[in-house]
């Protein structure tokens, strides 16, 4: 039990933070920035608002905690969706801090190049992929959405007026909302995260990890059990490189920040579910392929 508080808390905690600041962040771009503006802001040209969208996280270092509910609100804003989530991806290992605490913890700038350019493989191909299959809304309750911005149906947006405070009172209202609604699956996942971590023997992975093709897979599925925050999940595949390949190191710190538990629940609880899936298969295809690509390319 001592175990099982200790790392649930130093989850929780570590990514609260995450979650504050990017509610904070998606309800300042739902309430002040115009869809007009972000509209000028995004190239026309699909492969250039993909590109744009996977190196935006250098310029917003934002940690993988908190992505899904700034991605939520810059595709309701007109973000197309394969930009959005190319976006999603990229930046928390885009972010500068994740590529410092790699080359730290490795003490190798090729491998931190090696995971930047195997994140953008995946996130780049991921969103191509995203754009040919899905044409209509990827978020849940789009219908519901669309009515409650157009006819204001929430007493805080019926009765505040179009002012600067009306704004700010609403911001505050819709931060807090969705501060508390990704929260609790925020603590699901933590959950979720701990029990995975005491129950799942070291050595079982240790057995594994010289295998050239199960111990990439078994890495992936690691990463997405024990969702470590991008910048500290470098130092626990060093921890191991020891024992698995260099491409199996890869797949655990490119697939961890993209997909791991605590965001699975809270993109089924914001897209549509056969969405999800469809990214997590090809999201967990291109990082094993990506990983042998690019580990054997530098």
């Amino acid at each position: 039990m001592l175990n099982f508080k200790m790392i649930f808390f130093s989850i929780l905690i570590d990514a609260l933070p995450f979650i504050l600041i990017s509610v904070i962040v998606s309800s300042f771009l739902y309430n002040f920035i115009s869809e007009t503006l972000i509209q000028k802001m995004l190239p026309a040209n699909k492969i250039y608002s993909i590109l744009l969208a996977c190196f935006l996280g250098a310029i917003f270092p934002i940690c993988d905690c908190g992505m899904v509910p700034i991605v939520k609100k810059l595709i309701q804003k007109g973000v197309p969706a394969y930009s959005a989530i190319a976006f999603m991806l990229a930046a928390p290992i885009m972010n500068p801090l994740t590529i410092f605490s790699t080359f730290y913890a490795f003490n190798s700038w090729e491998i931190a190049l090696v995971r930047v350019t195997t994140a953008l493989f995946v996130a780049y191909n991921a969103a191509w992929i995203i754009s040919k299959s899905f044409k209509q809304t990827v978020l849940k309750n789009a219908l519901t959405i669309s009515q409650h911005d157009s006819s204001c149906c929430c007493h805080m947006h019926t009765v505040l007026p179009t002012t600067l405070i009306g704004k700010v009172l609403v911001f505050v209202y819709d931060a807090s909302n969705e501060f508390f609604e990704m929260g609790r699956f925020l603590v699901l996942g933590s959950f979720l995260s701990t029990i995975a971590q005491l129950c799942i023997p070291h050595a079982t992975l240790l057995n594994i990890g010289h295998n050239p093709f199960f111990s990439v897979i078994v890495m992936i599925l690691f990463a997405f059990l024990i969702s470590v925050c991008s910048s500290a999940d470098a130092f626990i595949a060093a921890s191991f490189i020891s024992s698995f390949s260099t491409e199996a190191l890869i797949a655990f710190t490119v697939f961890g920040p993209m997909i791991d538990i605590k965001n699975t629940l809270m993109l089924l609880h914001t897209f549509r579910t056969k969405f999800v899936v469809f990214l997590i298969t090809i999201v967990f295809i291109l990082t094993f392929l990506g990983s042998y690509i690019m580990t054997n390319l530098f």
